[in-house]
């Protein structure tokens, strides 16, 4: 009995070992915002973003849906309390979808669809972003349009642990 325990045991951590090993090489799992970077056509640095940065959290699961939610820091204000002001500059520096992924690792590209957007726009829409994993940073980049300007977005991410 004592064998057949220890066998079952070590089958257990070998299983987990190797889930662990898969998901530290797969965009499966929750990542926390860290940083954005966007550049223009020719490479210069342009400031998008609310002052404070941003707070944030993207969500890949298991089955192939995913949800993000990108909001600005130093919001001090409740529902009760927001102005019209207020409120409208949080919406337009946040952002939030949910849908489905789809990983092509040889290309380097995650296409994602809005079942549901912040921006009702992008609803049933599929948009792929470029993507690297590093240890625990998976970067996302692609281009945007910021005030009808043509830019590339550049978005850092940590690995919740």
């Amino acid at each position: 009995m004592v064998r057949v325990g220890l066998a079952l045991a070590m089958a257990i951590l070998s299983v987990a070992r190797a889930g662990a090993a898969d998901q530290k090489d797969s965009v499966e799992g929750v990542w926390r915002f860290q940083e954005e970077v966007d550049h223009r056509a020719d490479g210069s640095t342009v400031v998008t973003g609310p002052s404070l940065g941003y707070d944030g959290l993207l969500i890949f699961t298991a089955n192939g849906y995913m949800s993000s939610t990108l909001i600005p820091k130093g919001r001090r204000w409740t529902l009760d309390t927001v102005s019209a002001a207020e409120l409208k500059e949080a919406y337009g520096a946040s952002s939030a979808h949910a849908g489905r992924y789809k990983v092509d690792p040889k290309s380097g590209a995650i296409n994602i669809e809005a079942i549901v957007s912040l921006d009702p726009s992008e609803e049933g829409t599929w948009s792929p972003v470029n993507y690297s994993l590093a240890a625990d940073t998976l970067t996302l980049s692609g281009p945007w349009t910021y005030h009808g300007e043509k830019l590339t977005f550049t978005v850092r991410l940590a690995r919740v642990k």
